[in-house]
């Protein structure tokens, strides 16, 4: 252009239009692939600081049942805003389980985005999860209170049917609205429209509550505006918003090892590209490369450079009572070893991580079959809770593959130890 507007004859403007033709499309830079701490998505411990924060206020009387119950939604199930704001009363099913006397608690999202749907009110398919007790139990108190809204403006009981139809998040104004325009605008008998829309809150209200914007539906002033908690990457509050929290735990899902196709129905959305996105995480790739590796490498990593002790004679610290250290197991204290530190240890939940230590000096005769079976049992216990609709403390499960590996690099010496000593014996 600068050429242009001195030699049009030499650039002409159809060289000009012929360029802009030509230039590539600008690729639209991804979040999910971002590395801004303000955009992209969350850690782990920016996670359970919105989690802890979402009970605290709760407990504190900061925020209603309703406010708390909408943040735990997103931090749990990560839907869109218009999901939430879409949820009937009916939606909370708590059904017969499949062959078993029990039930199945779960939540009907109504589907958003489908390909085909025709995107009027919840005419997209059915997006069915678990629901933990922590939850199902805040919905029960939001229940009760979306139930007495609805009694006063009736001035009568509402039967279970009616009760199934109502929006499970909504406000006093919010019915008010709808009533008026139901009966003013529509002439219709505005009891047999529970069902209607209007009755529900507006997603652009739900998406405030997500983004932190406010504790209350009708008073959006400065004085209304909770904190997230600090950031540990910015020092600053956290970004949140509907978007950021749905990265989040799809990145959170895949690094679990949870397959494309289920990635695919948690998000409701079939796009390729789009999930491929939250498989390219090279902290994942890490660890891939660390477990395929470790059965290598691990004997080098964790190899043993304390004492072992035939008997307790042998010690460091042979005649202090206080460098015993016992595991417990079936009610019993059995001794596994000695601690040959004379300084302070800041190690609180001995004797697990003391296999780890190189002041540790385990006796050679010491249950530690039963220390690797208490750990074992324990990391299968953490990855059964790995699920959606699980503890409160979401999809952060402990690894305790290094203590595992150590106690069994400790085993391997015990035994080799024994044969020696076997084998000298005869």
């Amino acid at each position: 252009m600068y050429w242009h507007d001195r030699y049009p004859h030499a650039i002409t403007s159809d060289a000009l239009q012929f360029l802009v033709r030509s230039l590539p499309k600008r690729k639209r830079t991804s979040k999910v692939l971002s590395d801004d701490p303000e955009e992209s998505w969350l850690t782990d411990l920016e996670y359970d600081a919105l989690i802890r924060c979402t009970w605290d206020n709760y407990d504190r009387g900061h925020t209603g049942t309703q406010i708390t119950l909408m943040r735990l939604l997103s931090l749990q199930y990560a839907r869109r805003p218009i999901q939430i704001a879409q949820l009937k009363i009916g939606d909370f099913r708590d059904d017969p389980a499949t062959g078993a006397s029990s039930s199945e608690r779960r939540i009907h999202f109504p589907g958003a985005k489908d390909q085909g749907a025709k995107q009027n009110f919840r005419d997209s398919k059915e997006e069915v999860h678990p629901v933990a007790d922590h939850l199902w139990d805040l919905f029960q108190i939001q229940k009760q209170d979306v139930k007495a809204l609805f009694e006063q403006q009736l001035g009568s009981p509402l039967t279970e049917p009616e009760l199934k139809q109502l929006p499970a998040f909504t406000s006093g104004k919010q019915i008010d609205q709808a009533i008026n325009t139901l009966s003013e605008h529509y002439r219709a008998n505005w009891r047999a429209r529970l069902d209607h829309r209007l009755f529900h809150l507006e997603d652009v209200k739900v998406s405030r509550v997500l983004k932190w914007a406010t504790n209350t539906l009708g008073d959006y002033s400065k004085q209304g505006k909770p904190t997230p908690p600090l950031s540990h990457r910015t020092g600053r509050p956290i970004r949140v918003n509907a978007t950021r929290m749905r990265h989040t735990r799809a990145r959170q899902l895949a690094r679990l090892g949870t397959t494309k196709h289920v990635l695919s129905f948690w998000l409701g959305h079939t796009s390729e590209k789009s999930l491929a996105a939250y498989y390219n995480d090279p902290a994942e790739v890490a660890r891939q490369i660390n477990d395929a590796m470790k059965g290598a490498l691990a004997p080098i990593a964790m190899a043993f450079t304390g004492r072992l002790l035939d008997d307790e004679s042998q010690a460091t610290r042979a005649n202090d009572p206080e460098s015993t250290l016992e595991f417990a197991a079936q009610r019993d204290l059995k001794n596994v070893g000695k601690c040959g530190k004379h300084s302070f240890c800041s190690t609180t939940s001995v004797p697990i991580p003391c296999y780890r230590c190189k002041m540790f000096e385990p006796l050679v005769y010491a249950p530690h079959e039963e220390v690797l079976y208490a750990l074992v049992k324990r990391q299968t216990e953490e990855d059964a809770m790995i699920k959606i609709g699980g503890a409160r403390k979401l999809l952060a499960p402990i690894d305790l593959g290094p203590d595992i590996r150590a106690v069994q690099a400790c085993i391997a010496r015990c035994n080799a130890r024994k044969a020696e000593l076997e084998a000298n014996h005869d």
